[in-house]
């Protein structure tokens, strides 16, 4: 079996330990769109309330990460594999292009994030290069990893992980000797969220990369391996990165992290964290496309498939429809976590055990998400919920909907096998 296989299980050789499993996912969370996302929540809550928001649904992203982390070191299969098991072949590449395309469009959008934070930020060493450029910069970097594979996004974690948590670190640190820093604390925020809110904000901008762990931990030597980096991971180092960069933002009075290294004085450290941010956060986020792809077009390299999104995204990017597709990557976010739930519900309600055999389509599979995403996506319109986390709701909707469809599929079969007979 070749390295970093992506139509077939892991070998035993592949594997690695868990913590090396956490570098790896904590390396993508330390990423641009986290450092708004902390100075938002911080702004808006409080210190207080923000820093028990992001540990509360960092708690909730490890349980849902745990169950699909175990599930893709048990299966030694990609997320995408685990969906073509549970929705059919051509069921399971409907549910996959989804996911392609809403890969692509986040590869597209951080990318050209990437470019408008280097443009300012290298302007001083670099000022001719504009921000497009950086982008294709960017994006070349971004492509070759994901090309590479699971090896390079291991080896590159490994080096920069430690890296942008002591530049987080040292930010915090820095931000903390600053002027009324001690009343950070006690900064009470504008009240524009509820605690609730605040906690449905956290888990709603990454159940997604909760819920495709398996691409990861299918690499983890144990199932506790793979449960134990996404714990690390999720419950730990993302809320950890909400915090380094939401207080430092209420010291400062800056809207991000990058903005808030430059008012520091933190030139080269904040290239450093733009640069390595956004590389390793959209290589995996290509890595996972190409794993889709590969279950569209199996006869093709996985490394040829990589090369290809990346291109697709970068063109998305370069053209700037990334950035018009935002409103609708959210919409579609709804639709993602009832995939996560109908494979998740598969492969526990099947004990685990992988069926042989394949069919083109499986209904229950099928209406399970439609049904889940339709109420989710009425819910969200009526501004209801059972979680207060829409993302959350869809997800548990489709598992139950599954669930039920599953045993009612069951029942038939009998009948239809005499009826044939």
């Amino acid at each position: 079996m070749t390295l970093d296989s992506s139509a077939s299980p892991v070998s035993a050789e592949e594997t690695v330990g868990g913590v090396r499993i956490a570098l790896i996912l904590m390396g993508v969370v330390i990423t641009l769109p986290a450092f708004a996302m902390g100075a938002q929540l911080a702004h808006s809550l409080g210190t207080r309330h923000a820093i028990t928001a992001s540990w509360c649904g960092g708690l909730l992203l490890a349980a849902v990460a745990s169950l699909a982390a175990v599930a893709g070191a048990r299966s030694r299969l990609s997320s995408y594999m685990l969906i073509v098991q549970a929705f059919g072949t051509r069921g399971g590449a409907l549910a996959n292009a989804v996911l392609a395309i809403s890969m692509f469009g986040w590869f597209a959008v951080i990318a050209m994030l990437f470019g408008r934070a280097m443009q300012p930020s290298a302007a001083a060493l670099l000022p001719h290069i504009p921000v497009t450029a950086w982008a294709l910069i960017g994006c070349a970097l971004m492509t070759a990893t994901a090309a590479v594979g699971f090896r390079a996004l291991d080896l590159l974690s490994l080096v920069t992980t430690p890296l942008k948590l002591g530049l987080l670190f040292a930010t915090f640190w820095f931000a903390l000797h600053m002027p009324h820093a001690a009343n950070a604390l006690d900064f009470a925020g504008a009240d524009s969220l509820s605690v609730g809110s605040g906690i449905s904000f956290v888990v709603g901008g990454l159940i997604v990369g909760a819920v495709l762990a398996p691409d990861v931990c299918r690499f983890a030597r144990t199932p506790l391996q793979g449960a134990l980096g996404v714990c690390i991971a999720y419950g730990v180092g993302f809320p950890l990165v909400l915090n380094l960069s939401g207080i430092p933002s209420i010291v400062t009075g800056a809207a991000d992290l990058v903005e808030i290294m430059k008012l520091l004085g933190m030139g080269l450290p904040c290239l450093l964290i733009i640069l390595l941010s956004a590389w390793v956060t959209n290589a995996y986020n290509l890595y996972a496309a190409s794993l889709v792809l590969v279950t569209v077009a199996p006869k093709r390299p996985r490394w040829g498939l990589a090369l290809a999104a990346g291109v697709i995204g970068t063109l998305l990017g370069v053209l700037g429809v990334g950035d018009k597709m935002v409103p609708f990557l959210i919409v579609l976010s709804v639709a993602v976590p009832p995939i996560a739930g109908v494979y998740l519900a598969n492969f526990y309600l099947g004990a685990g055990k992988l069926t042989e055999a394949t069919p083109g389509w499986r209904i229950e599979a099928l209406g399970a998400w439609g049904l889940a995403t339709g109420i989710a996506a009425w819910m969200q319109a009526q501004q209801m919920s059972v979680t207060t986390i829409p993302a959350l709701d869809s997800l548990l909707l489709s598992i139950a909907a599954y669930a039920v469809l599953r045993r009612l599929v069951a029942r038939r079969l009998p009948v239809n096998t005499q009826s044939q007979s």
